[in-house]
């Protein structure tokens, strides 16, 4: 099956003819066989900055490691998730104005979520929808909405947006790349974890970090869509929920398998390092920057 015509199934299956899509037939030929989870929550409410490219990226990597997948869309509010069958849940990009009634939801449904990272279960907020795991959030007009408070972090909704590249190193230094349209800043409780250090960009609340993690819950507000400009991150995230739920991984990720991706990684790396010399940052971390990209 050509690249494109994997591209066209996901568009057509993802485009409401189905709640389920599957590359299992095409990995191992066997319907029976164990696959990896991955339950794409709330795409009709959460829904903009591409985040369907994310859940195409998911399925794509899964082919590239020969890892049998199958990824179920939940898009009613108001139904019930079955937290014992996804190993990876994830949430796309949405609006701030929709996080009352997302963080509702999953207040609602807390037991089984709690349940489903104590086994092991990997929840993924990008962009916005992040603003459902925090505390609290407080918007614009004054008003308070809670949060589920699975991360130590609250959320203030700005007067402006601010738009950028954004490049972050994770703990065990992996670059992520990608833009930030920022609507809220974010504050991090002492403790929390940040998702990674700001290279380039705002980041939560211009302060050097970015995004938020704990065991089991991840948010980063880098868009591109995120795991279409990032595969390291993407494989990172598939092998190890596979390896977790004991499912099979044909094959690892070959670096001819990203080739467009990575070279593309580097014009934009370049690009924002430009940058930082044109804003007239210092020599030393110019020549940090340099040294830990070489």
């Amino acid at each position: 099956m050509s690249d494109f015509d994997k591209l066209n199934r996901i568009r057509e299956q993802f485009n409401r003819s189905t709640e389920t899509l599957t590359n299992v037939s095409e990995v191992t030929g066997e319907s029976g066989f164990r696959r990896l989870h991955i339950l794409w929550l709330y795409p009709d409410v959460l829904n903009i900055h591409g985040g369907r490219g994310d859940v195409m990226a998911f399925l794509h990597m899964c082919d590239l490691m020969d890892i049998p997948v199958e990824i179920r869309r939940l898009d009613d509010l108001k139904a019930e998730a079955d937290w014992s069958w996804p190993h990876i849940v994830y949430m796309t990009a949405g609006e701030l104005k929709c996080v009352d009634k997302v963080a509702a939801a999953l207040i609602r449904q807390m037991d089984g979520i709690k349940r489903f990272i104590r086994r092991g279960g990997l929840l993924i907020a990008n962009g916005s929808s992040g603003a459902a795991l925090a505390k609290t959030v407080e918007l614009y007009d004054g008003s308070i909405v809670n949060g589920t408070g699975l991360l130590d972090m609250t959320w203030k909704e700005r007067e402006s947006v601010w738009g950028d590249d954004i490049w972050v190193r994770t703990e065990d230094g992996l670059d992520v790349i990608g833009n930030q349209i920022q609507v809220a800043d974010v504050t991090l409780g002492e403790g929390q974890k940040p998702f990674g250090k700001v290279v380039y960009g705002r980041g939560n609340n211009d302060d050097g970090v970015e995004g938020a993690v704990s065991d089991g819950v991840v948010y980063t507000g880098v868009l591109g869509p995120l795991l279409t400009k990032n595969p390291h991150l993407t494989s990172g995230l598939v092998e190890a929920a596979a390896t977790l739920a004991g499912v099979k991984v044909g094959r690892k990720l070959a670096p001819e398998d990203i080739e467009i991706e990575e070279k593309s990684a580097e014009y934009i790396k370049a690009f924002m390092k430009d940058k930082m010399k044109s804003a007239g940052e210092s020599a030393e971390v110019e020549t940090q920057v340099d040294t830990q990209t070489e």
